[in-house]
């Protein structure tokens, strides 16, 4: 059996390999962990983190559906417009980044993205389909020329059928490959009147993306061209190196540390009136392909759309799940659209608006961002004013299919699934001095919504497992098990102190009838009473 000694000595052992293990456990081993967690993430020269994030290792789905108006000979007479959904066309897109310059803890480079056509995943739609749509370019020039320039609605009304050809009407039908990528011709063998016309149109166009000058002078309008294989303006970011926390995020974009889109405020220092950046023009977060390690889910995230020229902001929703990764799911809700800030207004597209000149709730003007009259909503107006969506028919939102979202591993900060949505809408109305549009019921009307969405393919979910998530879960079980074993040994240790003292050898007593007599007191000597005597 163990005796006194060597159970205090269990008992001390015991008591180390507690302190010890608890050390180990809840701050040796997650140290260990946050390290390694930063070193797979963090773009090191070299690392294979940098060579994902040059090049997307697989590409993302990009999904375009196409709002066919059903009724156009009616629309003409000021009917309202009744709209069919028309898809999905289904792009695989491929994105890389072209490097520039690469320092000790900044990037910079420029984004590239290429489209190709699913023909499996869209079946049975096809690029050669026609669709019938509201004439966004029609109306996109008719519109700023209105506000612009006033004085030649006379002059563009005659010259209208050498501007837009035999799409010369408020509504127009376009071949899908053609209205996306290929382009709709305009101003395309004008002739004299037009060609004066056409000149402006171009001045007009000059900073709009999606048209594009051709060497006949005449203009090409598409939706996506824009983007195919073109070099994004240059992005300037932290690689994450010195402080992970700033892995990704945005120090410049356009060599520019905010936007210039949106409206400013103006504050009064001492005796003048100082421009102040506002929040719509702050460049925040990342450009959406990479995150921080280390979600925290009291925070928000934040990254830049460039077609929209914004930053979006997207807050923690619920855990969720992705082929067995638990995942934290961040979205982006009606705030994203509710005009509250003031900043979004531009108090330049007219068509169903407040009485400040604002559009309504869910719905954002993009003339500064595109350089046309273009309407921004989430798709079937999802979040947006039921003026909006009662001023066609066919809408029908669902948060679930129509809203923005990312989830991500929070450990990594990886990206495991996610979708960017956004419908892109132009009203249609009367314009002074274009007797085609007099009828016209005003309405903002959508032409396409489009969907960017990443899904984690299988053998990088099973790399992310593998190397990381498993790791975590051995982790997860071994801490309990080491931290319970070092309590055993703890209570056992107690436990055998505990006997060892109970089992301790006690001094011999005597008895003398009723009294006890310790064996110490001499037995001659009994109630004082000497018995040698």
């Amino acid at each position: 059996m163990c005796g006194i000694k060597c159970s205090v000595a269990t008992l001390v052992i015991g008591a180390l390999l507690v302190i010890i293990s608890c050390i180990v456990s809840f701050v040796v081993i997650p140290i260990i962990v946050k390290n390694a967690i930063i070193s797979e993430v963090v773009l090191e020269d070299g690392s294979i983190q940098l060579e994902r994030f040059e090049e997307v290792p697989f590409p993302l789905n990009f999904t375009v559906r196409i709002f066919n108006l059903s009724n156009s000979a009616e629309v003409l007479t000021g009917a309202v417009p009744v709209m069919d959904e028309i898809g999905p066309y289904v792009y695989k897109l491929k994105q890389w980044r072209e490097f520039e310059d690469v320092q000790e803890d900044v990037i910079k480079y420029r984004r590239v993205e290429h489209f190709e056509f699913d023909a499996e995943a869209s079946y049975p739609n096809t690029e050669d389909d026609m669709v019938t749509i509201v004439n966004v370019p029609y109306h996109a020039i008719i519109q700023v020329a209105e506000t612009f320039y006033p004085n030649l609605a006379s002059l563009l009304n005659l010259a209208m059928n050498g501007i837009f050809g035999q799409n010369n009407s408020p509504i127009a039908t376009y071949r899908v490959q053609d209205l996306l990528f290929n382009g709709v011709p305009i101003c395309r063998n004008a002739g004299l009147l037009a060609g004066v016309a056409c000149n402006i149109i171009r001045d007009i166009g000059a900073n709009a993306q999606n048209l594009e000058e051709q060497p006949d002078g005449s203009l090409l309008f598409s939706v996506l061209d824009y983007k195919q294989d073109k070099p994004s303006k240059l992005y300037e970011v932290f690689r994450g190196i010195n402080e992970p926390a700033d892995l990704g995020r945005i120090i410049r974009f356009d060599n520019a540390t905010y936007f210039d889109f949106w409206t400013n405020e103006m504050i009064q220092q001492e005796e003048e009136e100082v421009e102040q950046v506002s929040a719509c023009n702050m460049i925040n977060g990342t450009d959406a392909g990479i995150f921080a390690p280390f979600i925290d889910r009291e925070d928000h995230l934040d990254a830049i759309n460039t077609d929209i020229c914004r930053s979006v902001e997207l807050r923690y929703e619920a855990e969720a799940e992705y082929q067995g990764i638990p995942t934290a799911r961040f979205t982006a809700d009606e705030w994203l659209l509710d005009n509250d800030e003031g900043c979004f207004c531009l108090n330049v597209t007219t068509g169903v608006n407040r009485e400040d000149g604002c559009l309504l709730k869910g719905a954002m003007e993009l003339y500064t961002c595109v350089g046309a009259f273009l309407v921004m909503t989430y798709p079937h107006f999802l979040f947006a004013d039921e003026r909006y969506r009662d001023g066609v028919i066919g809408m029908e939102p669902v948060e679930e299919d129509h809203k923005i979202f990312i989830e991500l591993e929070p450990n990594t900060g990886t990206p495991v699934r996610g979708a960017k949505r956004a419908q892109f809408n132009i009203f249609m109305r009367p314009v002074s001095g274009i007797p085609a549009t007099s009828n016209l019921h005003t309405a903002l009307v959508p032409f396409i919504w489009v969907e960017e969405a990443i899904a984690l393919p299988d053998d990088f979910v099973d790399l992310l497992a593998g190397r990381l998530l498993r790791s975590l879960e051995l982790i997860d079980i071994l801490i309990p098990v080491l931290i319970a074993a070092s309590a055993a040994v703890l209570v056992l240790g107690i436990g055998f102190t505990i006997r060892a003292k109970c089992r301790s050898p006690a001094q011999p007593v005597m008895t003398n009838g009723n009294r006890d007599i310790p064996a110490s007191v001499d037995k001659t000597e009994v109630g004082g009473v000497d018995r040698t005597q």
